[in-house]
């Protein structure tokens, strides 16, 4: 089973600067450095993808996961950064929880709107374990909201900081 969720997250920055961040390496850094209370790193940075591997203490994690969970997660996220054509851009990502059956991915349609642009992110997470999964899915959706609204934040902040 696969739970869906969709998360809007709005920059106050026009969608020109936001895609700039987004193909920028040291924006990357930002993210993976911040992102967590425990800094993660940028593997792997193309111009149009960035490969991060972030580390989610088991401290944040959600009560019932961390009865589970015996360490600190460590996930790998690819972000695909489509070109900017307006104010809008197409961007897309996977990732998984090292050691885990938990996978996640997902859709995200950039739009400007003069001096905003919101991320509408469309959401599907995986946990592949009988009985459990349709369980823990929505708490791995809910936490892929936090993610990306704490990225949200640390983008406003990377662009006012940068750009």
């Amino acid at each position: 089973m696969t739970a869906h969720s969709e998360t809007t997250v709005t920059i106050n920055h026009p969608a020109e600067k936001v895609h700039k961040a987004f193909t920028t390496k040291e924006y990357w850094e930002f993210i993976a450095e911040n992102l967590s209370p425990e800094p993660g790193q940028l593997a792997e940075f193309t111009g149009d993808a960035a490969t991060l591997f972030e580390v989610l203490p088991q401290s944040i994690l959600p009560e019932a996961a961390q009865a589970m969970i015996s360490q600190d997660l460590k996930l790998k996220r690819v972000v695909t950064i489509g070109a900017l054509d307006g104010e809008g851009a197409q961007l897309s990502y996977t990732g998984d929880v090292k050691g885990t059956p938990v996978d996640f991915s997902g859709t995200i349609a950039m739009t400007g709107a003069g001096e905003t642009t919101t991320l509408a992110y469309d959401n599907e997470a995986k946990v592949n374990i009988p009985f459990m999964g349709a369980a823990l899915e929505p708490k791995v959706s809910e936490a892929l909201e936090e993610i990306f609204s704490n990225e949200g934040k640390l983008t406003d902040q990377w662009i006012s900081e940068n750009l």
